[in-house]
């Protein structure tokens, strides 16, 4: 029994440590493209593994507190991956450039004061 102890243990802190440990070695500086490369191999590294254990605790039939551990796992993955790959995307002005994150009309569309003629 103590052996099974020791695996959850293990697949815990791989579910609850794997992505914050990935996102703080995003701040790791990588000034030439060899250093960007052993940078981004660990932190692929420690994702996968994290994106495993976490959806197979999200997916097994356990209490409520697994499956948060789980959802806990993949949303700070989600933020690592996110920061390391693709620093220069944002949701919010990529849906306002495809006219379906809101804003401000001009004016000029028919609708409210100014729109009305």
């Amino acid at each position: 029994m103590e052996s099974l102890a020791i695996i959850v243990a293990i697949i815990f802190m791989i579910a609850i440590l794997g992505g914050p440990i990935a996102f703080v070695l995003t701040y790791i500086p990588g000034e030439t493209l060899l250093a960007k490369i052993f940078r981004r191999i660990p932190i692929l590294i420690i994702i996968f593994l994290s994106i495993l254990v976490c959806t197979q605790l999200i997916f097994s039939p356990i209490p409520l507190m697994g499956k948060t551990v789980g959802i806990f796992g993949l949303v700070t993955d989600y933020f690592a991956i996110r920061r390391e790959f693709f620093p220069d995307f944002y949701l919010r002005k990529y849906l306002k450039g495809k006219g379906i994150g809101g804003g401000r009309s001009s004016g000029n569309d028919g609708h409210g004061p100014a729109g009305q003629q």
